[in-house]
This record gives C-alpha cells, structure tokens and sequence, in this order.
C-alpha cells in the first residue's frame, strides 16, 4: 500500500493548508460550481495536499469544454515523492470524463516546471500576479494529459 492516497474533500477541510500554502488566492464561485472536484492528498493519513479543478472558461478561448485547476499544492517537505502528480492526473481524468477539451491554470513561474512535465504550456506572456510574483497561464489538452 502506498503512503499517499487521492480522495475527495471539501473545500472546507482544505482551508487551513491552502491558506498556508496559496496565500492571496481566493476561492471563486466556480469552485462550487456543479462538477467541480476537490481532492485532499494524505501521506500516512495527514493531509498534505490539496487540488481543485471546476469547469471555467479559458481568457481568450470562448469556446465551450475548459477547465480550470484552481490550486494544486503539496505542503513542504512532502514535494517530490508524486502526490502533486497523483492529484493532477486525478483532476484531468475527472475533467475529461466530464468533457473537457482543454485545462488551463494560472501558476507561479517557479511551478512551471512541474506543469512542463504534466504536458502544460505556457500560453501568452508573463503577468504580476499574487504576491508580485510572476506567474504564466498554462494549458494543456485535457484527454491527452488524463490518459498519462
């Protein structure tokens, strides 16, 4: 048995991590929108993750079928064992099955790397955001990223 498990939270339960982890981000009303998934990540039964995803369109992609990865985070000292991967595939795969064509996010320069290697692109360019940080939009096919 692996020590991290993927399974269905509450918003609510995630608060106190995300707000640790994903500082000025807000939930939106898409978070509750009908189909949105959020996930908790636990290493030996502690929650030590999270991920939301919720249909949303894309900027500049009017069309129908996106989706949005509203946070993904994994606590420190918990990243680089696969949980952040875990969650993600868990989220793709619920997007697809639910008919989404395209899943984008907006992520922190520093988290593009882990984006890269689940099949993301940057799509336009850098942009202030949270914190002053740099941050890039990213998006990736969505069917194509859940069958990985």
């Amino acid at each position: 048995m692996s020590e991290f498990e993927v399974r269905p939270i509450t918003l609510e339960a995630a608060g106190p991590l995300r707000t640790a982890l994903l500082r000025d981000e807000d939930e939106t009303r898409d978070e509750r929108s009908a189909g949105a998934l959020h996930l908790g990540g636990f290493r030996n039964g502690r929650l030590v993750g999270f991920a939301s995803i919720a249909p949303q369109r894309a900027p500049g992609d009017p069309g129908p079928g996106a989706w949005r990865l509203r946070a993904i985070a994994v606590d420190h000292g918990h990243r680089g064992y696969g949980l952040g991967g875990l969650m993600l595939r868990r989220c793709l795969g619920h997007a697809t099955a639910q008919g989404a064509r395209i899943v984008w996010s907006r992520i922190p320069a520093s988290a593009y790397g882990f984006f890269e290697h689940h099949g993301f692109e940057r799509s336009g360019d850098p942009f202030e955001g949270p914190g002053r940080l740099p941050h890039y939009l990213v998006v990736a096919d969505a069917e194509a990223r859940s069958r990985e």
